[in-house]
This record gives structure tokens, sequence and C-alpha cells, in this order.
């Protein structure tokens, strides 16, 4: 039985299909790596409209057009589809059994076994070697991190210019009677990653109880005194890596509570840095900061029917996709050197609000190197 591995997606969407071509593609076209002189050779089968920048810019070993590949199909009765081409360049290359990713589509797969061959899915990423970074892919991630750190320096400098009003609500640094919204906040910061060629997706500014739902974009007032977590996470588009940093801050006074709980989050995000290297065990990591969290009197668990504590994992890989493989959490994963992860731990409670921390490192033999280096302060004025 000769083996294949096949793609068949457009590659601004999947990152398996952007890592073996290197080339942004809009629409769906085909990638087949063939066993071939003891290695894996690399096709990629293009429409007219695409190929001739996909013969110049492209990482693939050869570079076809789709179009007589397209007809034999056809003569063949096949269904007419992007797996009906695949399915006439496999069988002419003696391929008999394919190998794609879990969410390559059904119909896809189904067309293949009705013409004949063996599919066979794959869980998670068809080329597992992209969670060790190579050096051009860490100069990728640490160059979209400093767009991510200088756009959060946007909105700090945006919430420190603003005033407060009789009612808590900031006021707009350019009209002091335009009360701030999170649409305001977000847009100094997005505003700055767009003209630096980042593209910001679905910024996180949530104010107060909507901090509680870490994936809570966060909509409405922004109030002073009380905690603002900001999650950012764009993406480079000249190269589609990553960037992912997260503060949390209050303008004007925070409370006891939250200074407290916000110690203790910088605490955990400390102890989980420290421990971050090659060979640590993710499992050891996520346990240590959830201990030191109960430690400090902040438990997790489900009261009044709502996950309150540390209810998601401490990080995760970063690349082609903002997450990825390895999973800082209750996993079994080990890290390696030249990974790139988070370590993001947070609190949650509703009567007090959220506060997490994020930062980005690469995993070295011994420690890791932060590609953040950003400070951490609560308070603005």
């Amino acid at each position: 039985m000769t083996t294949a591995q096949l793609l068949i997606s457009d590659s601004e969407h999947h990152a398996d299909m952007l890592y073996i071509s290197k080339i942004f593609v809009p629409d769906a076209f085909i990638a087949i790596g063939l066993q071939e002189n003891g290695g894996t050779t690399w096709h990629g089968l293009l429409s007219p409209l695409e190929i001739g920048r996909a013969q110049k810019e492209s990482n693939f070993d050869h570079t076809h057009v789709d179009t007589p590949w397209r007809k034999q199909a056809h003569e063949q009765g096949w269904q007419a589809s992007l797996a009906s081409i695949a399915a006439a360049f496999l069988q002419a290359h003696h391929v008999t059994h394919v190998i794609v990713p879990g969410e390559f589509p059904l119909m896809y797969a189904d067309t293949l076994r009705d013409i004949g061959f063996h599919v066979s899915a794959q869980q998670g990423t068809l080329f597992p070697q992209r969670a060790i970074k190579s050096d051009e892919e860490i100069k990728h991630l640490a160059h979209a991190e400093k767009l991510t750190k200088h756009s959060m320096m946007q909105a700090e400098q945006f919430l420190a210019a603003c005033s407060i009003g009789s009612d808590k609500i900031l006021r707009h640094p350019d009209d002091t009677q335009q009360k701030v919204e999170a649409k305001h906040v977000r847009a100094a910061i997005e505003t700055f990653l767009i003209a630096e060629g980042a593209m910001p997706s679905h910024t996180i500014v949530a104010c107060g109880q909507q901090g509680c739902d870490p994936h809570n974009i966060g909509s409405g007032f922004i109030y002073a005194h009380e905690p603002i977590i900001i999650d950012i996470f764009p993406r480079l588009l000249d190269s589609g890596y990553w960037g992912d940093m997260t503060r949390s801050y209050v303008k004007g006074k925070a409370s006891i509570d939250i200074k407290t709980m916000y110690q203790t989050v910088l605490e955990g995000q400390d102890i989980g840095l420290q421990q971050v290297c090659s060979g640590a065990k993710t499992r050891d990591i996520h346990q240590s900061i959830l201990n030191h969290f109960e430690q400090q009197g902040f438990p997790t668990g489900i009261k009044d029917g709502q996950q309150q504590g540390f209810f998601h994992g401490t990080g995760h890989g970063v690349g082609l996709d903002i997450h990825e493989a390895p999973r800082v959490s209750l996993s079994d994963d080990v890290l390696q050197c030249k990974q790139v992860v988070t370590v993001e731990p947070g609190l949650y409670y509703p009567n007090l609000g959220g506060i997490r921390l994020e930062d980005m490192v690469v995993v070295q033999k011994q420690g890791c190197d932060n590609l953040t280096q950003h400070e951490r302060i609560l308070e603005i004025d």
C-alpha cells in the first residue's frame, strides 16, 4: 500500500497548509506529500489564478496547475471537486492510502473512498514538528509579540489620559463629555496594530464582571476602580505568526481585595515562568499554580452555578495557530526546547471581577526566554 499525505484547504485559515506552502491563498487548493527518495516530496496543485505566484513564492518542491488533473477526473466520471482532482494525481502516482488531518471535510473523504482510496485521519496537525520552532519562526513570533506589547502600551496611555466622571465612568481624553466604552480602548490598540502590519482578532477589553468570562471581549462602559482585563493577540499579515499578551489594570484606585488577587496572580505567573524549561511536565506547572492560589485563599470550583477561581489552562503553544501544541495544563505534555508557549494564570470571582497576566516565552534547556518583556502594573492614575 503506497501512502501519501493530503491537505485540501486554503492557507489563510489552515495553519498546516500555510506551514507547508508558505504562501497565502484565500481559496482551497491541494497539497500532497509523496514518499520519494527516502523522504517526503511536497506537491502543490493550484488553479491557473494562483500557479504563477506559487511557482515563485511557495515552499513546495513541485507546483502543478490543477487543470489537467481536473480534466482527467472529469473523464473518469468522478464528482467535480478538489478531492477528485487530488484523486487523479494520486492515482497517477500509484497511491492507494492517504493520511489527512482530523478536520478534513467528510465530503472529500467520502469522494476519495468511493473512488477506491483508503483514507485515515491523523489527530491534530499533520506536522507535529510545528511545535518546535525554527530560529526564523522565533524571529517572527518575537516581532509579533513586540507589536503586541507596544499596542498594550497604547491602551495604557489611553487609560492614563482618561478622566473619571462623578458616575465613575471614564471620560474620553479628546472629549470630556464622551463616556469611554470598551470599543474606544480597543480602537487605540487595534489602530496601532493595523498600521504596523498586524491584524487584531477579537481583542479583549473586559471591565468588572465581564472579566469573569475569560473570552468575553467586553462591551459597554469602562469604570474606574474596577479591574480591566486586556488580552491582545494579533497575527502578522506577512508571515501568519501570532503574538499573545494579557495585562490587567485598574484606572484609579484598586480595593484591597483586588490588590490581593492581583498580587496572587502575579506570584502564580512567576511560579509558572520559573518552572518552564525543557523536560518540564506541564501538569506539574499548572498544579503548582493551582496549589498557590488555594494556599492564598483563592479556591477553584463551581459556586452558585458559576465557575470561579482558576478554571482554564496555564498556557498554550503559539505559532501559525494562536492555540497549538503544547498545552500547559493538566495534560501529559512535556515541554521541549524551542517551543513557544504562553504563561497566563488568572483568577475570576463575580464579586470582584477578573485578573489575568500573560507572557509569551521560548522554552530553553534551562529556563525560558521571555518575548513579552513588559512591566506588570495594576493601577493607572
